[in-house]
């Protein structure tokens, strides 16, 4: 100890008042290095204003065997300033240093970093913290494969823990440099390579505590532990857009022992896509392979620290001979003593070591007894004694990979949370293909209420089958109730929606508490569509609306019963297609009014039976067209009125039977015109009554053909042929009063009581026989 010299470095408006009297210190893998400095002052007090938050370097100078000076530095952040007593004009103080690393467990946040590494979430973290201002980090060591955080939030936890965690999870751990870069955090995945040598001497020597001088580069004490460790690991995990597949991983490398191959299986593993299983699996396997195996150390050699390698040699069976990696070192220096300052040994500073430190210690964790022990056994590290410089190591071998274990709590959400529906500017609805919206947590202090505010968050549903189920995608601007499987805020999921005074229930409450239903809004409009039932006692009621559509499709059969009155009203048009029969049953009236035209088409037959009357009034003009055979039977009288003309026309036959009597009354003219052959057959009596004059005009010949015919007029009866009138039967018999002509085959006889023969010309008679004139005067003029 006699060639060491201690310093003491800073920024500390006070750091030239500090006399250097002990330091106790903890370096340990993947956590800040934490230091106890005692000081002391020249009958001078400290405002601990001067000092807190402050960074402090205390620098070991020493030599080698062959007088090479090097230097070991012990760089940290005051965060405690204790008085501790005093010593004639000398003030003791302690000064409790931490790595600026540390600090970050003094801001406590909530955010949500979205597509980042863990590299990249360092970065974020640091960049919003004043602790970013003394970052110094060098990353050379992690070349590892690290996923891209999609979706990773900090909530009720220090930066410092949050980070920690995320390094672990990643199996990225860290030391802070003792050499070249004081106050530099280094980190790295893969410890096999990441690790440079000791400076000074990267050989250390096991040598008997007899035999050592106790100042170079000699191990006094070398303890090896080998523990029993699962030897296999496996995990599953659920991806959401393939859920039926199982994700699975495993790992295993079993040590030597018998039942070194028992396994520990997790869920969740910790990833979402199959892509990231196998190496999550390798990360968890070496994390309890590096446990196997951990080795301490006695050494009086300033140069060793946390996160550096060496070489060890002289083993006294050689089995442990070989590179290892300080993982973790705790140690004391003292000053040799200053002239008048008469302190006591004391055991508290490496109390506060202890119990502070290795409570958290990544590297001995598990094994804090045997690490007390060793240091109970060791007097200079137990109390500090004047001018004790005393380094115990903890030491794992190089070539075994080494990840830090989870020993920081990963948060659990405490349960379901508000949040607002969020997205892109200018849109209500803002959703993808697994109907995944976004959300802005009150808590977040970063997020812009955009479509960026968070990952897609699912939703949950009444029903979610393979195409069918039941779906309503929340709105931006809906509060929402928002759950996280396993807890993991890194997995949200909404489980629920709220109303609330800014959006209030549908049919306004407490008045319309009766009314339960769904009542929709319109996207980018003025409407809803509504569904809803009122249970309003004598006047519950179901109100269906369709802002402009509304489609019903029913497979199979489908009843509607009416128990009373319905209404149905169509403002425009009204279509309704049957694909086989309907029947149509109304127990009283039925009335239909149309207001412009109908059109009614039957593809086959149509019957109409009306069991009483039946009026039909056409206000306008009728047309009847059947392109095939039509029947009319009517059991009763039938009245057909025709307040003007009435045409019939008929392309082929007709035929008109009347099984009674008929009558046609025509009020005017009556006209009828047959294109071809009209015949007219009476069974009984016809008569034909004409109360004006009857003209019967005939294209070609006239034939009337009775049994009997008889014609009576009132007036004259005139017959004139344009050619020859032909009147012929055996009889014929001309008769007017007494007077008449009978023709037969045998003759003509004219019979009269006054017979005049009178010719404008000639008269000639001519006979093929005789001629008999006879009277009882024949005269001559």
């Amino acid at each position: 100890m006699a060639d060491h010299k201690f310093s003491i470095q800073g920024d500390s408006p006070a750091v030239d008042k500090l006399m250097f009297w002990r330091i106790v210190g903890h370096e340990v893998l993947a956590r800040p290095s934490a230091y106890e400095l005692t000081v002391l002052t020249d009958n001078e007090s400290i405002d601990a204003a001067d000092v807190l938050g402050r960074s402090f370097d205390v620098v070991i100078e020493f030599a080698d065997a062959d007088g090479n000076a090097h230097k070991r530095h012990c760089q940290g952040h005051a965060v405690r300033l204790t008085r501790v007593s005093q010593s004639g004009r000398f003030l003791e103080y302690r000064i409790s240093l931490r790595s600026w690393f540390w600090l970050l467990s003094k801001r406590t946040n909530a955010r949500i970093l979205q597509n980042k590494p863990v590299l990249g979430v360092i970065d974020a973290v640091l960049d919003d913290s004043p602790v970013g201002s003394l970052k110094k980090i060098k990353a050379g060591g992690v070349v590892g494969p690290h996923a891209p955080h999609v979706y990773c939030v900090q909530y009720r936890e220090s930066d410092y823990q949050f980070l920690s965690r995320l390094l672990e999870e990643e199996g990225i751990y860290y030391w802070f440099d003792a050499h070249d870069a004081p106050g530099t955090l280094y980190l790295s995945d893969t410890s096999t390579l990441a690790h440079e040598k000791l400076p000074a001497a990267d050989t250390l020597n096991h040598v008997e505590r007899g035999a050592s001088e106790g100042r170079f580069n000699e191990i006094t004490r070398w303890v090896s532990s080998r523990q029993f460790e699962s030897g296999k690991f496996a995990s599953r995990d659920r991806d959401f857009k393939v859920i039926s597949k199982q994700l699975d991983a495993d790992k295993g490398d079993p040590d030597t022992h018998e039942l070194a191959d028992l396994e520990v299986f997790e869920f969740p593993g910790g990833y979402q896509s199959g892509d990231d299983t196998d190496n999550l699996a390798q990360l968890r396997l070496d994390e309890l392979v590096g446990r196997r195996q951990r080795h301490w150390a006695l050494t009086g050699w300033p140069d060793v620290a946390a996160g550096r390698s060496f070489a060890f040699k002289g083993d006294p069976d050689g089995k442990r001979d070989g590179d290892y990696l300080i993982a973790a070192c705790t140690f004391v220096a003292s000053h040799p003593g200053y002239e008048g300052a008469n302190f006591p040994e004391s055991q508290r500073p490496i109390d506060v070591v202890l119990h502070e430190a290795l409570a958290d210690d990544p590297v001995n964790a598990g094994m804090a007894e045997l690490v007390g022990d060793l240091i109970a056994e060791t007097p200079t590290l137990r109390t500090g004694r004047q001018g004790a410089c005393s380094f115990l190591l903890t030491a794992i071998p190089l070539n075994t990979p080494w990840r830090p274990p989870r020993m920081t709590p990963r948060v659990t959400m405490p349960g379901p949370q508000s949040a607002i529906v969020t997205g892109r500017s200018g849109e209500q609805i803002w959703t993808e293909e697994h109907g995944r919206v976004k959300v802005q947590f009150h808590w977040d202090r970063y997020g812009k209420n955009d479509e960026n505010s968070s990952c897609w968050v699912r939703v949950s549903h009444p029903w979610a089958g393979k195409s069918w189920g039941a779906i309503s995608i929340p709105r931006i601007g809906q509060e929402v109730i928002v759950d996280f499987l396993d807890g993991d805020p890194d997995q949200p999921i909404i489980i629920g929606r709220f109303y609330n005074g800014e959006s209030m229930a549908p049919f306004g409450l407490p008045a319309g508490a009766v009314v339960s239903g769904i009542k929709s809004n319109t996207h980018k409009g003025k409407g809803y569509n509504e569904l809803s039932m009122d249970d309003t006692a004598g006047k519950e009621k179901v109100t269906i609306h369709g802002q402009y559509d509304m489609n019903t499709t029913v497979e199979n059969n489908q009843t509607t019963t009416v128990h009373n009155s319905r209404t149905d009203t169509i403002d425009v048009d009204d279509s309704e297609s049957v694909g086989n029969n309907q029947m149509q049953h109304v127990g009283v009236d039925q009335s239909v009014s149309i207001g412009a035209n109908r059109t009614e088409t039957v593809g086959g037959t149509e019957t109409i039976t009306i069991t009483g009357h039946r009026t039909e009034t056409v206000n306008g003009g009728e047309t009847v067209t059947v392109n095939g055979g039509r029947s009319h039977t009517v059991n009763g009288m039938q009245t057909t009125t025709i307040s003007v003309a009435e045409a019939h026309t008929v392309g082929a036959g007709r035929m008109h039977s009347v099984g009674a009597g008929e009558a046609i009354n025509v009020g005017g003219v009556q006209t009828v015109s047959v294109g071809g052959a009209q015949m007219v057959s009476v069974g009984g009596l016809q008569k034909v009554s004409v109360g004006a004059l009857q003209s019967v005009s005939v294209g070609g010949p006239h034939k009337l053909s009775a049994a009997v015919i008889s014609e009576t007029s009132k007036g004259p009866i005139k017959i004139k042929a344009g050619a020859i009138c032909m009147v012929e039967a055996p009889t014929i018999m001309l008769k007017a009063g007494g007077s008449k002509i009978v023709m037969n085959a045998s003759g003509i006889t004219i019979k009269g009581a006054k017979i005049t023969i009178k010719a404008d010309g000639t008269a000639s008679f001519k006979a093929g026989g005789s001629i008999k004139i006879k009277g009882s005067n024949l005269g001559e003029d």
